[in-house]
């Protein structure tokens, strides 16, 4: 018979019988002489890795009604991106948990710096639809137009579909038009001073917000940040600036964090350097991040995002939320995964230059500066090329393909808008070339950067 390796009983503190099935006591197990003390059975199968399964309802309530809570940067900006009715309310649900909350220093600075362009990221956005409206109102048109020309549609039913498509789009500007009305910032009234819905935030959150660190701690934190940078460890490995670590580690020396739970809000609990997933699916906190918090004194950590605090927030208090507002919150926040980001338009200028085909980032920034529309003799002239010598057959297929990679980077979301795409007047060649209209702010703010 093999031998187990502690044939020498003298050699052992302590033996006991082996644990039964569905008996729970504490059992010792066959302990070395000389050791503090024997090993105990005390633990289920999953107990001390709750981060594995997403969290329920009731550990949700624990942590809202007694841990400490803490708003990152992008909850702070939706007031300023939420219509005046949803801004009212959201300001009004961190009112009711402000004695619970925390604002590092570092979410702080970010809002200050933030705050003017969000505004106009909103008021940009918000044109580009009216843009995109007229857009496909002339391409309607045009179709009609040569449907008539080639005798497929009479004359008659021409000026029948011509109406039915004006009273259309005419609808369609009209609702336009309302749901931009509801929108009342413009960020040139904002700049240099405080507009009211940050002095409201301001009141709210008085002595919330941490002081700056100092300087030795914010290089430790900032080398740490970089380091879980480089080997892709949550939280914020996405982001280019590393912000995400510098406020999480004001968190976590945050004084009142030992014995509670810690909830973070933050539309940034979406993404997968924050979560961890499956297959797709969110299941909880990345396991790190609940390390961290356990290396920190904290007893749980759950995220949230603004909608879900929204709703969290209409179920347990008086002050219910309305239905519009929900629905607002969680269209903001799919926009926001599914668009492009100032810094993923950087980076796609950036990695199309390092490729083989680097002017075709000079097609794109041309569109983006034309108002996202390049003509195809202009971009021949980038091409250094004419229409004799070559087609511009493949011109998108190279941007397309940095795209791909950013998207498996985690830098954009899978839906997001294609960066570059032929247009045409019917059959035939392309007549130029788009981008989605934020490029056209977004190469402003790089113009203005160089």
């Amino acid at each position: 018979m093999r031998s187990t390796g502690l044939d020498n009983c003298s050699d052992l503190k302590t033996w006991t019988h082996r644990p039964v099935w569905g008996d729970d006591r504490p059992r010792r197990i066959l302990s070395p002489k000389g050791s503090q003390a024997a090993m105990e059975f005390t633990k289920s199968l999953t107990s001390g890795f709750e981060y594995y399964f997403r969290p329920d309802q009731d550990r949700v309530r624990m942590a809202f009604k007694s841990g400490l809570i803490v708003l990152d940067t992008n909850v702070l900006l939706n007031v300023l991106r939420y219509s005046p009715s949803a801004r009212r309310e959201l300001l009004q649900v961190l009112a009711d948990v402000a004695e619970r909350c925390f604002v590092p220093h570092q979410v702080a600075f970010e809002y200050n710096r933030n705050r003017v362009q969000v505004v106009s990221d909103r008021r940009v956005e918000l044109d580009g639809i009216a843009q995109e409206v007229l857009a496909i109102r002339g391409d309607l048109r045009i179709l009609v137009n040569k449907l008539t020309r080639r005798q497929t549609l009479s004359s008659p039913d021409a000026e029948r579909l011509e109406e039915a498509v004006t009273v259309f789009f005419a609808a369609l500007a009209d609702a336009q038009a309302e749901a931009a009305g509801k929108y009342d910032l413009k960020p040139e009234a904002i700049v240099g001073r405080k507009d009211e819905w940050t002095e409201r935030l301001e009141v709210i959150l008085a002595n919330r917000v941490a002081d700056k660190p100092s300087d030795e701690v914010l290089a430790i934190d900032r080398a740490e940040g970089e380091r879980r940078k480089s080997e892709k460890l949550a939280p914020g490995f996405k982001d280019k600036e590393n912000g995400d670590y510098l406020w999480w580690a004001e968190t976590l020396r945050h004084p009142s964090l030992s014995g509670r739970a810690l909830l973070v809000v933050s539309d940034d609990a979406a993404k997968g350097d924050w979560r961890f997933e499956v297959q797709g699916f969110a299941i909880g906190p990345h396991p790190i991040l609940a390390e961290d918090v356990a290396k920190a004194g904290g007893t749980d950590l759950i995220l949230l995002t603004t909608p879900e605090l929204l709703q969290l927030v209409g179920n347990l208090s008086p002050n219910k939320v309305s239905e519009e507002t929900l629905a607002e919150s969680t269209k903001v926040l799919t926009a926001l995964q599914t668009s492009w980001t100032f810094e993923a338009y950087v980076e796609l200028l950036d990695s199309i230059r390092q490729s083989r085909y680097p002017e075709r980032a000079d097609v794109v920034v041309g569109a983006a500066s034309q108002g996202g529309f390049i003509k195809r003799e202009d971009v021949y002239e980038i091409l250094g090329t004419d229409e004799d010598t070559r087609t511009l057959r493949h011109v998108v297929t190279p941007v397309q393909s940095v795209t791909r990679d950013l998207i498996a980077r985690g830098l954009l979301d899978s839906e997001v808008e294609d960066a570059l795409w032929a247009e045409y007047e019917g059959p035939g060649k392309a007549v130029g070339y788009s981008t989605p209209s934020v490029f056209t702010d977004f190469q402003r703010r790089l113009s203005r950067t160089v």
